[in-house]
């Protein structure tokens, strides 16, 4: 029984860790959308192929990260979710 009481706890700390990630990468998200006035794959789709100014490229790939990180949070928060069902 210690086990289990100790995977969950470790299972916990884990989702609270993932959940503070997809809000960092939901927060970078919306500045982006904010700054852009569009969604990363409008922006993608615009810029993919042409030249960009150093911040606008250091942007498209912070933004790349955050959509790509909050797939993966969501698909982490729901497998931990499961194991504490």
């Amino acid at each position: 029984m210690a086990s289990r009481s100790v995977e969950e706890s470790l299972t916990k700390l884990l989702l609270v860790q993932a959940r503070r990630n997809l809000l960092k990468y939901q927060m970078m998200d919306r500045r982006f959308r904010k700054k852009y006035q569009k969604t990363f794959e409008q922006f993608r789709a615009e810029r993919v192929g042409s030249p960009m100014p150093f911040e606008v490229e250091q942007n498209y790939f912070d933004w790349e990260l955050a959509v790509t990180g909050m797939d993966e949070m969501r698909e982490e928060i729901e497998r931990l979710e499961e194991f504490l069902r």
